[in-house]
């Protein structure tokens, strides 16, 4: 649910955990606790990357964008609908079927 989203984003997700989030589809947010490490594991990554594909709009697609940056670059403007969120300094991984 969008509320989960906004509960995963501001409440249990730490500044330096990495969030993901398919890109310009409606979709689950996703978030790597990274415990302080200043990487993860490119397999870590990817797998979190085919989760936010697997739980958005863009499922069924062979080919999805999904956009990554850590936690404290993801804000929620004031007022916005549950869900909703706007973010910067992000990469993006390619998914593919």
């Amino acid at each position: 649910s969008y509320e989960a989203n906004d509960y995963l984003t501001a409440k249990l997700a730490r500044p330096d955990d990495i969030w993901l989030h398919a890109r310009a589809v409606t979709g689950a947010h996703v978030v790597i606790r990274t415990a302080g490490l200043k990487s993860v594991p490119p397999a870590t990554l990817q797998q979190a990357a085919a989760l936010a594909r697997d739980h958005s709009d863009a499922k069924h697609s062979s080919y999805v964008a999904v956009d990554w940056t850590l936690r404290k670059h993801v804000r929620k403007p004031r007022k916005s609908a549950p869900g909703f969120v706007v973010y910067t300094h992000e990469k993006t991984i390619h998914v593919t079927h």
